[in-house]
């Protein structure tokens, strides 16, 4: 038996509101096999916050999805929507995250500043059917993401690279796989695609895929997500375990907001009405999950 290389008195721990410990465990064991407490404190948030805008969420507080027999299948194709969705809101919460993403999707060289003025925007998502109309596309084969001007919605990132012959430029955009096989569902497809592929390896494949890719397709781009940021990849890998065990009926969507002490009201109303406030329909939660 394997002895522990960490300290036993290394822990990973969720606090409550005023401090007080709710949920805690060695840090070796979490390692090993994540207390699901903790994994719905880490990432609980942000995974309602990307189902309600969204609207996966339905007024029963169950996911608006067909299942399968096979939970892990379903839970796979929902994470790819659920992966675009991350992105562009690492993107927009972090600009240096913006400018990395823009720059490869312009196949750029250089973190400019001047992508600072554009943001990125999922091309078959509920934000971009409501807010940015002319750009909802979720027939768009090459482009999962995108990159509008702040300043002006009719108006993307061009490419830069290579530089166009007749005036016109190239729209900038980027491909988002999410998979537990890549060399069975990312590897043969991938030079379908113009622009760079980000992949998340949900069983940490890539560095077996990368190889694939390089052998076999030299001109295919494939990203890193932990070379983007270094939670994006374990942050998909945690919505990933509770999307399964929501669908296998393991927790329910009211235990997660329970957990992580969800606070988007406003945000949980609207994305179960459809993705607008003053729809007709709203939830409003028991007092003490508002705490």
């Amino acid at each position: 038996m394997l002895t522990n290389i960490v300290p036993h008195n290394v822990k990973i721990i969720v606090e409550g509101v005023n401090g007080e410990t709710r949920f805690s465990q060695r840090y070796s064991d979490f390692l090993l096999s994540p207390n699901q407490n903790i994994n719905m404190g880490m990432y609980g948030n942000s995974l309602l916050d990307i189902l309600i805008a969204e609207s996966m969420v339905n007024e029963n507080l169950t996911l608006n999805q067909i299942l399968t027999n096979d939970t892990h299948a379903d839970a796979t194709r929902l994470i790819g929507s659920i992966a675009e969705s991350l992105v562009v809101k690492v993107c927009n919460e972090n600009p240096e995250v913006n400018r990395t993403l823009a720059k490869h999707a312009r196949f750029g060289l250089n973190n400019h500043v001047i992508l600072d003025n554009f943001v990125a925007v999922a091309t078959g998502s509920l934000n971009a059917k409501n807010n940015y109309p002319i750009h909802y596309n979720p027939s768009d084969t090459q482009r999962d993401i995108i990159w509008v001007n702040k300043n002006n919605n009719d108006s993307q990132l061009l490419c830069i690279n290579p530089k166009p012959n007749n005036g016109a430029g190239i729209a900038a955009g980027l491909q988002v796989k999410a998979s537990h096989n890549g060399i069975k569902y990312v590897l043969p497809t991938i030079n379908d695609y113009y622009f760079p592929v980000l992949y998340f390896d949900l069983d940490n494949d890539f560095d077996m895929v990368e190889y694939a890719v390089k052998q076999t397709h030299a001109k295919a781009t494939l990203l890193r997500p932990g070379l983007i940021h270094h939670e994006l990849k374990n942050t998909l890998q945690g919505y990933f375990t509770i999307i399964k065990r929501l669908m296998n009926n393991e927790i329910t969507i009211r235990h997660i907001i329970e957990i992580c002490r969800y606070e988007g009201l406003t945000e949980l109303s609207a994305g179960i009405s459809g993705g607008g406030i003053g729809n007709g329909r709203g939830l409003i939660l028991p007092s003490y999950l508002r705490k």
